[in-house]
């Protein structure tokens, strides 16, 4: 996952439209992104199990190694979610 810039050295002065336009796109195309790419992985690795199942000829590392891939995606995914909702409901108890 590439990780662009916050705010560029020309943008520090701008107000308007131009300001308010996000640069490298917002967190829902950064989470869109990142879900796309989750789902990437899970098919791979259905895709090997299925070839495997199959009688294909796939090396059986490989699909271990796309398993575990994928295995090791979504408990990174469910960590993030797990600590987003713990922040919105952090924010949530908040007294203003």
């Amino acid at each position: 996952m590439e990780i662009g810039r916050i705010q560029g050295p020309g943008l520090a002065g701008q107000t308007g439209a131009a300001a308010a336009k996000p640069v490298g796109g917002g967190f829902a195309d950064l989470l869109g992104k990142a879900i796309g790419q989750l789902q990437s992985v899970s098919d791979t690795a259905d895709q090997k199990v299925n070839a495997l199942a199959t009688g294909q000829d796939v090396e059986l590392h490989d699909v271990m190694l796309a398993l575990e891939t994928e295995s090791i995606a979504i408990s990174l995914a469910t960590q993030v979610r797990n600590k987003a909702v713990e922040a919105y409901q952090e924010v949530f108890r908040m007294q203003m």
